[in-house]
C-alpha cells in the first residue's frame, strides 16, 4: 500500500515537473497571455480554409447590345489539350460553339499535332467548317506531341499581289477536295500570319500573330512553368519580357493589338477558388512572380484584360478547371484564359471593343473558350 500511495503521488507531481502543463492549464495560459502570447502562435498555425461547397458564379450578361448597328469582328481562343482525341470524341462541340457563336477567327491551341499530321486535320477541318477560308498550324519542332497553336479565319488571306496563300499552298499540297461554297466573308480583310516572336520562339509553336487591315490579332498558349516551377524563370525573364517587347512594335506601326489565349496566369485573388491555400503560392501560374509580371504587361503595354473592363466585380468566373480533382461540377476553377486588348480600344472610336465573354458551358476540354467581339467601323 505506502508503494502504490508514492506511485500516486508521483503521477499527481508530474505534471508541474520539467515545465509541463495538462490542457486546463494551457488553455488558461492562451487566454492570460493575449495578442503577444500563445494566442499568437495559435494564429500562426490557424490554416485559411478553402471554400467547401460550389463556388457561386454572379451573373455577367453578354453585352450583344452594345454592337448594335456595328459590324462585328469576334475571335475565340480555346485550349483543347489535344487535338486527335478532341476531334475524335469532342468535334460536336466545337461545331455548336461555331454555330452559337459564328466568330470570325478561332484559336485551337495546345493541338499537340506534329508537321506530319498537318494536312489531314486541315482536311478534316475544311470539310467540317468550309466557312473557314484560311487555317494555319504552328508545331512543336522540339517535342512530339506538345505545344502548338492553330487558327481558322473566315477571311481569305492575301498577299501583296492579291494571291490567296493557305495552309496547303505553304506545304506545297492541293486540298484533296473543294470546301463547299459559302457566302462571300465581307469581313476585315486578312494581310499575313506569322509565327513566333519577331523572328524567334516558332520551335514550340505557341504563338501566331494574325494582321488584319486594322488591328493585329496574337493568339498565344504562353509556356506553363512547370512542375516545380523549372520553368518559371525563362517563362518570366525570357518569354514576359520579349513578348511584351512583341506586343509593342506591334503598336508602334499603328495599329491596335488584341491578346488572346490561354496566358496560363491567374492575375487577381478573384481569378483563383482557393487563393487562401498555402500552395498557391508554389504552383505554376499562381506564383507571385507570374501574378506581378501580367502586371507589369498590362501597365508597360498599356493593355486592358477586357473582361475585367466589362464585369469588374466578378466572381466564380474561371477558364480552368482540374480534371483529376472533378473540380468543374462544383466550379473549383483557375481564370488561366484571357482576352486582353490595346487601350485605345475602349475609347469612343468606331474600332472598339464592346463584348468579352468566358463560354464556361461549352464543354470537351479542361479549359472554356474565351473571346471579344470588336465593333468596326461602317
Amino acid at each position: 500500500r505506502p508503494r502504490r500511495r508514492r506511485r500516486r503521488e508521483r503521477r499527481a507531481r508530474a505534471p508541474t515537473m520539467g515545465g509541463t502543463k495538462n490542457k486546463s492549464d494551457a488553455a488558461n495560459a492562451d487566454a492570460a497571455s493575449g495578442d503577444a502570447g500563445a494566442g499568437a502562435n495559435s494564429a500562426k498555425k490557424q490554416k485559411v480554409a478553402s471554400p467547401s461547397g460550389p463556388i457561386a458564379q454572379t451573373p455577367c450578361a453578354r453585352r450583344v447590345e452594345a454592337a448594335m448597328g456595328a459590324k462585328t469582328f469576334k475571335a475565340i481562343a480555346w485550349n483543347i489539350a489535344g487535338m486527335r482525341s478532341f476531334v475524335e470524341k469532342h468535334m460536336e462541340k466545337l461545331a455548336g460553339m461555331i454555330a452559337s457563336e459564328d466568330p470570325d477567327c478561332v484559336c485551337l491551341e495546345e493541338h499537340k499535332l506534329q508537321a506530319s499530321h498537318v494536312d489531314a486535320m486541315t482536311e478534316t477541318l475544311r470539310k467540317t467548317f468550309p466557312q473557314y477560308k484560311t487555317v494555319h498550324f504552328a508545331v512543336s519542332t522540339v517535342k512530339k506531341g506538345y505545344s502548338g497553336v492553330m487558327v481558322m479565319c473566315k477571311a481569305s488571306m492575301v498577299g501583296k499581289k492579291g494571291v490567296q496563300t493557305s495552309l496547303d499552298a505553304m506545304f506545297g499540297a492541293k486540298p484533296k477536295t473543294e470546301p463547299t461554297e459559302t457566302k462571300t466573308y465581307d469581313g476585315p480583310k486578312l494581310l499575313a500570319i506569322s509565327e513566333g516572336l519577331d523572328g524567334g520562339y516558332v520551335d514550340e509553336g505557341r504563338v501566331l500573330t494574325l494582321e488584319y487591315e486594322s488591328f493585329y490579332v496574337v493568339m498565344a498558349y504562353v509556356p506553363n512553368s512547370g512542375q516545380d516551377l523549372k520553368r518559371l524563370d525563362y517563362r518570366i525573364d525570357e518569354w514576359e519580357r520579349d513578348m511584351r517587347a512583341h506586343l509593342a512594335h506591334l503598336e508602334s506601326k499603328g495599329k491596335p493589338v488584341l491578346y488572346i489565349g490561354d496566358l496560363n496566369v491567374a492575375h487577381l485573388d478573384a481569378d483563383i477558388w482557393n487563393v487562401g491555400a498555402p500552395h498557391i503560392k508554389k504552383s505554376a501560374g499562381t506564383t507571385p512572380r507570374e501574378r506581378e509580371t501580367f502586371g507589369v504587361m498590362l501597365e508597360k503595354n498599356a493593355f486592358v484584360d477586357a473582361f475585367r473592363k466589362f464585369h469588374a466585380d466578378a466572381t466564380g468566373w474561371f477558364s480552368f478547371w482540374s480534371q483529376r480533382a472533378g473540380n468543374r461540377p462544383v466550379n473549383k476553377g483557375l481564370r488561366l484564359d484571357y482576352t486582353l486588348a490595346s487601350q485605345s480600344l475602349f475609347g469612343e472610336s468606331e474600332l472598339r471593343v464592346v463584348d468579352a465573354f468566358i463560354l464556361d458551358k461549352v464543354m470537351g476540354s479542361d479549359h472554356a473558350p474565351v473571346g471579344m467581339t470588336l465593333a468596326l467601323p461602317n
